[in-house]
């Protein structure tokens, strides 16, 4: 069923998002919805009047600018929710288009995704060269992804803090066997990133949080995110997160609220470290011999995840000289936005004489750099 929706035109302006370059946080959404649902594309595309500007989708060449009339997302954003096409070979809406004629294009699914105001600026869509139809279960979780795709959309359209300093606090400690450090540069007065650690034992448990949004009513859920976490320190993360999620469920301050986290249990003494990692991937393992990985999930952040999916645990194993860097998606606009950028924040972590002196580096590159983000930071040395 199609509405009357006004062309989206200056609401499309007022996102800054056509012709913008890469970014992780976009990048991140569509490569995990290739995986999951095993398509030959996942997109994030931006719609205006007249063209399609494709500004996320998983590795290779982008697709760039597209005629409106080209493509299917030109009715996806007429749509009041998904626009599913199982065969467009057999819908004469779609079958002469340059998706179907030129790419082989046969299945779409895709999500129109609203500004605050409700104007459709863009889509989430799935394309694959077979046709095929989603399960209730599959039309859930676009839905899903859609919402985190959207709430990107409108962060991006968000008004950055006028003449608000950025205040830089920095945190040291340290437990058997594991050395903590922490930097935290909010883009407001409050932070929607946090970060904490504890020692349980022989155990140290680390949380990074990052709420979607800015400001106070942010922070004040990332911060009892943090609290929730780190409360349940006795937990391994999977039950921990499950812990808080059913939590959240009846707690106000988290409705229509999602974060991504990455949650962790490091036992020194095994070199075991075991977490959950909710949409956040941005996590790396600088191992001593020169090698590194990146910890990463199919998980969606915290507050998206269907009731019918599990969460998915992780475990890696560290030695004596490891390194582990967790940051926030912010701290990656120091850099060039995308993935690429943790790559770099790693050899930069390795090249710098102690975690301070990376800690210094990184917030110069914030102060030199346009980030309208929270950047937070954490690394974990194994001795």
């Amino acid at each position: 069923m199609t509405s009357d929706i006004p062309a989206p035109g200056s609401a499309v302006d007022r996102t800054g998002l056509m012709d913008s370059p890469p970014e992780e946080r976009f990048d991140r959404i569509t490569r995990l919805a290739r995986e999951l649902f095993d398509v030959d594309y996942a997109l994030v595309n931006i719609v205006d009047d007249d063209e399609v500007y494709t500004k996320a989708q998983p590795d290779g060449p982008r697709f760039g600018r597209s005629p409106r009339e080209a493509v299917f997302c030109g009715e996806t954003v007429k749509q009041q929710g998904i626009l599913e096409v199982d065969d467009a070979t057999a819908d004469d809406r779609f079958r002469d288009i340059a998706a179907v004629t030129g790419y082989g294009m046969r299945f779409y699914a895709g999500f129109p995704l609203r500004t605050d105001d409700g104007d459709a600026v863009g889509t989430l869509c799935l394309l694959d060269s077979d046709p095929r139809s989603l399960t209730d279960a599959q039309r859930r979780s676009l839905e899903q992804f859609g919402r985190w795709a959207q709430a990107e959309v409108r962060q991006s359209e968000a008004d950055a803090p006028a003449s608000v300093p950025s205040a830089v606090r920095e945190e040291r400690g340290s437990a058997d066997g594991v050395r903590l450090a922490s930097l935290a540069i909010p883009h407001g007065l409050v932070s929607g990133d946090s970060s904490g650690w504890q020692q349980v034992g022989g155990r140290v448990v680390v949380t990074l949080a990052d709420v979607m949004g800015k400001g106070e009513a942010a922070g004040a859920v990332a911060e009892a995110l943090l609290a929730a976490l780190q409360a349940r320190r006795d937990m391994d993360p999977v039950e921990a997160m499950l812990s808080v999620e059913g939590e959240a469920r009846t707690d106000g301050r988290y409705r229509d609220v999602f974060a991504t986290v990455f949650h962790a249990v490091v036992d020194a003494a095994s070199g075991t470290v075991d977490f959950v990692d909710a949409g956040h991937g941005l996590t790396l393992v600088l191992h001593a011999d020169g090698t590194s990985e990146r910890l990463d999930s199919r998980n969606l952040p915290l507050g998206l995840r269907p009731a019918d999916v599990e969460w998915e645990p992780g475990r890696v194993r560290v030695g004596r000289g490891d390194l582990i860097v967790s940051v926030s998606d912010g701290a990656l606009d120091a850099y060039d936005s995308t993935l690429e950028s943790l790559r770099m924040i790693g050899d930069d972590l390795r090249a710098a004489a102690d975690t301070g002196g990376f800690f210094d580096e990184l917030a110069l590159k914030v102060s030199t750099h346009e980030v309208d983000d929270d950047v937070t930071a954490i690394v974990l040395s194994v001795h």
